[in-house]
């Protein structure tokens, strides 16, 4: 008997046991239409027993029902590679993995990204990483307005 993989089942489970640590809006220009997107990038994280891990960056973008603006940004996600992520993000970044999630998007009113960061040393170190090198090095290579990041562990103090 053949045993199968399901790998959508596989990435809807490994999305369900993620470590959501904070969420940021950013703003996108269109080149297209010249004209600002605004998106939210959700950020979590995994840690291992070693202390590396990885960062995951769910990108969504609201393309405000025009399907038409879909097709330009994956050329614009393709400046984020290993090569790029490397120069602008320490000796302590691995390695890069993107996953491809717009084809189990339901709807073409969004883009959908994810990028997972991999670093030698991640636990206790996610806020400054973020703050001080992943954030800056995104916003420069996606060309991307970033407000002030979310940390969910702020927001749960606050309420």
């Amino acid at each position: 008997m053949e045993e199968s993989y399901d790998i959508t089942q596989s990435l809807f489970s490994t999305k369900a046991s993620e470590n959501m640590l904070a969420f940021v809006g950013f703003n996108a220009s269109d080149l297209a239409a010249m004209e600002g997107i605004e998106g939210v990038l959700k950020i979590a994280a995994f840690t291992r027993s070693d202390g590396g891990g990885y960062l995951t960056l769910t990108f969504i973008l609201d393309l405000e029902g025009d399907a038409s603006r879909h097709s330009a940004w994956p050329a614009r996600f393709r400046g984020v590679d290993q090569d790029a992520l490397a120069a602008r993000l320490g000796p302590d970044f691995e390695m890069l993995i993107e996953v491809p999630l717009n084809p189990f998007a339901e709807s073409k009113q969004f883009y959908i990204e994810e990028l997972n960061l991999y670093f030698q040393r991640l636990a206790g170190q996610e806020q400054r990483l973020l703050e001080d090198w992943v954030i800056p090095a995104l916003g420069q290579l996606l060309d991307f307005a970033f407000n002030p990041i979310n940390w969910l562990a702020e927001m749960s103090h606050d309420t």
